[in-house]
C-alpha cells in the first residue's frame, strides 16, 4: 500500500495555499476551495502490483465476510449520519435532531463538491472493470474510485460529529473506518481509494472548522444532540 499524505500534511498544505473563490459556493465552502487532485497523490496504476495486490484483498474482503458483515455492508451503501446510531444510542434519529440532520445533509452536500471533481481528473475504473470475477454488492456507479466519496463522507461526518460528541470520539472513528472498509468488501473500491477518502475527509474537515457560517450551524446542533442524548452541555 502506498502512503498517502498524513491529516496534519494536508492542513498544512490547505492553510498554505487554498484559494476561496466566489464565483462557486458549496453548501459552506466555495467550489474551488480545496483541490483534491492537487492534494492526492495519483492511484496506483492499473496493471501495477499494487493494484493486484488491492483486487486480491478485495476478493479476500469478500470470502472472508459472514452473511451478517455482508448484510452490514449492503446497508452502509446509503449515506447519512445515521449510520453512527449504534454508536450514539436510540435517541440518535431524525425526527428528535432536525437541526443536526439538516447540518449533516449539508455537510454530506459539501463532501460531494470537492470529491466529484477529484474522482473525474483521476479516473480510476472501478474494481470489478479491472477484475470482472469481482461481484459488486450493488450496481457500479459512473463515477470513478479514487478516492472513495463513501469513505470521505463517512469520515468526514464523524469529524463533525466528534466536535458534538467528543467523548465518544474513538468510537465514531471505529464507525467510519468500518464505513469505508465495507466498500472494499462491496467490490466497489480497493483499499487504496478509502485511505484516499480518509485524507479528503480531513482535507474538508479542516476547512469547515475554520468557517464561520458551519460554525454557526454547528452551535445549535450540538446543543440539540447533547440535550437529545441527554450530556452535560457544552
Amino acid at each position: 500500500m502506498r502512503n498517502l499524505l498524513s491529516a496534519a500534511a494536508v492542513i498544512v498544505a490547505l492553510a498554505a495555499g487554498a484559494a476561496f473563490a466566489k464565483d462557486g459556493q458549496a453548501p459552506f465552502l466555495p467550489t474551488d476551495a480545496i483541490d483534491l487532485a492537487a492534494i492526492l497523490p495519483p492511484p496506483p496504476t492499473q496493471d501495477g502490483a499494487i493494484t493486484k495486490a488491492e483486487i486480491a484483498e478485495i476478493h479476500r474482503a469478500g470470502s472472508a465476510a459472514t452473511p451478517s458483515e455482508k448484510d452490514d455492508a449492503v446497508a452502509d451503501t446509503k449515506e447519512e449520519v445515521f449510520l453512527f446510531a449504534n454508536i450514539m444510542g436510540p435517541m440518535f434519529t431524525p425526527d428528535r435532531l432536525p437541526l443536526a440532520t439538516k447540518l449533516f445533509q449539508l455537510v454530506g452536500e459539501t463532501e460531494g463538491e470537492f470529491v466529484g471533481p477529484a474522482k473525474k481528473a483521476f479516473g480510476r475504473p472501478r474494481p470489478p472493470l479491472a477484475d470482472p470475477t469481482i461481484i459488486p454488492c450493488e450496481k457500479l456507479r459512473p463515477s470513478g474510485a479514487y478516492p472513495s466519496g463513501h469513505a470521505t463522507f463517512g469520515y468526514l461526518e464523524a469529524i463533525v460529529l466528534t466536535q458534538i460528541v467528543p467523548e465518544k470520539r474513538e468510537a465514531i472513528f471505529q464507525r467510519a473506518a468500518e464505513f469505508g472498509q465495507h466498500r472494499v468488501v462491496c467490490g466497489v473500491h480497493y483499499p487504496s481509494d478509502i485511505e484516499a477518502g480518509k485524507v479528503s475527509a480531513f482535507a474538508i474537515g479542516a476547512a469547515l472548522l475554520k468557517n464561520s457560517s458551519f460554525q454557526e450551524q454547528l452551535t445549535p446542533a450540538r446543543a440539540e444532540v447533547r440535550r437529545v442524548l441527554g450530556l452535560s452541555a457544552q
